[in-house]
């Protein structure tokens, strides 16, 4: 299989047009099409988060602190 990138512009009606090289054979082809996200898009807004969490320092527990913290969650059950 093989890859051809291409640009285009996507038409008020939705559709594409496009015109491949004269190399490329007849027959059945997977069209695969990416799209730039508007700000505020829920996937936009998901990626802002992820980016925002790789920023933030992460605390790092000991497997004592896990430990007395499952401890008093169990405590407060009784």
């Amino acid at each position: 299989m093989r890859a051809i990138k291409l640009n285009t512009h996507v038409a008020q009606d939705r559709t594409l047009r496009l015109k491949l090289p004269a190399d490329v054979q007849v027959g059945p082809a997977e069209v695969i099409v990416l799209v730039a996200e508007e700000p505020g898009h829920p996937t936009h807004m998901l990626k802002d988060f992820l980016a925002g969490l790789s920023a933030r320092p992460r605390r790092v527990r000991t497997k004592e602190e896990i430990d007395r913290y499952l401890e008093q969650e169990h405590e407060s059950w009784d």
